[in-house]
């Protein structure tokens, strides 16, 4: 398949694949189809894959043929573009190797990776910005919509990543002198649309509202997650119905409780 001859990229303008919601390129010159999407984020997160690899991972029931996958390569060749100097940002393989995209290409998850593992690190001035900085990027549930068996176990690794980094913001907006409780709450509540299965989550929310004083707003969340192991059929950690009968008695509710 042929198109027309791509443009090279504005740096200002980079060509990023998104993953962290709704699947999609931005910074290229054309309209992107799902199938197309799809291949571009497996090529990112399987650098150096060779044919009969995506050929199998884009359909393990009805494999590609590379009659099918070749003119999805070049559709997607064409619509991300060049580089400034017009090296293709996705070359083609040489000697045997296997489809990388240039390293001009971005990713929202790489961008989320690397500020998230330093703020999980850092103390709580230095690394709250970087934390917030990774949730900025999450739009929604990874890969939200689609059915891809080989995305499954990076899913499972962004929603735990995501999980992570929200727990540890809840912590940091609720300690101190002059808590931030509202930072906390929306930031629990995002992450709880995206995971909304997540226990420790659930948690956070439940000293949130007990600390905020809003007994009405505690019963709410507890309907919610009760709701939910039963929907999922799930049964609650011990420390999960602990932290029930904590936010629904009359004692003192930790807000940095685990």
């Amino acid at each position: 398949m042929t198109g027309p001859n791509p443009e090279p990229q504005d740096r200002n303008g980079q060509v990023r694949i998104e993953m962290l919601g709704t699947p999609r390129i931005t910074g290229g010159t054309h309209a992107h189809t799902l199938r197309t999407t799809d291949l571009a984020a497996l090529i990112r997160l399987r650098p150096g894959r060779t044919t009969e690899y995506l050929c199998r991972a884009m359909d393990p029931v009805n494999p590609w043929s590379t009659r099918s996958l070749h003119p999805r390569l070049s559709e997607l060749r064409n619509e991300i573009g060049l580089t400034d100097d017009e090296t293709p940002l996705l070359p083609r393989p040489k000697n045997g190797s296997g489809y990388v995209f240039h390293p001009a290409v971005a990713s929202d998850w790489h961008q989320f990776q690397q500020p998230a593992a330093t703020g999980l690190a850092g103390s709580p001035a230095q690394g709250t910005a970087d934390l917030e900085s990774t949730m900025a990027l999450v739009c929604g549930r990874p890969f939200d919509g689609r059915t891809l068996p080989w995305a499954d176990p990076v899913i499972q690794e962004m929603l735990s990543r995501i999980t992570d980094t929200t727990h540890t913001l809840a912590r940091r907006h609720s300690d101190g002198d002059t808590p931030d409780l509202d930072a906390a709450r929306r930031t629990v509540l995002q992450a709880l649309d995206i995971e909304e299965t997540s226990e420790v989550l659930h948690r956070d929310l439940l000293h949130i509202e007990r600390a905020a004083g809003n007994p009405a707003a505690v019963r709410r969340t507890v309907s919610r997650l009760q709701q939910m192991a039963r929907t999922y059929d799930i049964t609650l950690d011990t420390l999960t119905e602990n932290t029930i009968k904590l936010v629904l008695s009359d004692h003192p509710s930790p807000i940095t409780a685990s």
